[in-house]
């Protein structure tokens, strides 16, 4: 774990991550990935919630495809986001199958023009998000871009905020600004953590 000692920049927990996450291989990745979802799939705001957000993963991240055609098998409103750059903020818009997807900007797969069916922020109960390291609090960082600290502001205030992680993008703590926004749980392949 990359300690306080350390005194470390947003950048230098980018560039460590990165290239731990570069070292992973796919079996890895996967192996772990099934692990996630079945310990997100235990949580009963999973289970009592309609409208649930979940980010389309690239490469390196924690997939999430499964976790969505699980969530739509369940019958639940599944959300996902699509990149808006010239407001770098991100559109959540509803799906109705995997099938819609193609890959968007950032190469990153996200609804179709003719599948995009955008969803009120406020309504969304869940969001499950994506990030390069979380800490015991439940900070963030991303990919520096600040789509998803953006977007998260918009959100109801009752909405869960869940990360999904490989437990060691887990840090013990991150420089943080007055934007970000904590997640409420924090998923990894080794159980759910709840930030103090």
């Amino acid at each position: 774990m990359i300690n306080e000692a350390q005194a470390v920049t947003k950048e230098d927990i980018r560039r460590i991550m990165l290239k731990r996450r570069k070292n992973m291989n796919q079996d890895e990745i996967d192996c772990k990935s099934q692990r996630i979802a079945e310990f997100l799939f235990s949580l009963d705001i999973i289970q009592n919630s309609q409208i649930i957000m979940v980010y389309v993963n690239m490469p390196g991240e924690v997939r999430t495809e499964k976790i969505i055609q699980d969530l739509l098998n369940a019958g639940k409103t599944v959300v996902v986001p699509v990149c808006i750059p010239q407001e770098v903020n991100l559109l959540p818009s509803q799906i109705k199958g995997l099938d819609e997807l193609a890959p968007g900007h950032y190469g990153i797969f996200e609804p179709k023009k003719e599948f995009i069916r955008p969803v009120d922020p406020g309504v969304l109960e869940i969001i499950i998000v994506p990030g390069l390291a979380f800490d015991m609090q439940g900070n963030r960082i991303g990919h520096g871009k600040g789509y998803y600290d953006r977007f998260l502001m918009r959100v109801s205030p009752f909405a869960k905020k869940v990360g999904l992680a490989f437990e060691f993008q887990i840090v013990y703590s991150i420089p943080v600004c007055h934007f970000d926004v904590p997640m409420d749980l924090i998923v990894t392949e080794n159980g759910i953590k709840k930030p103090k």
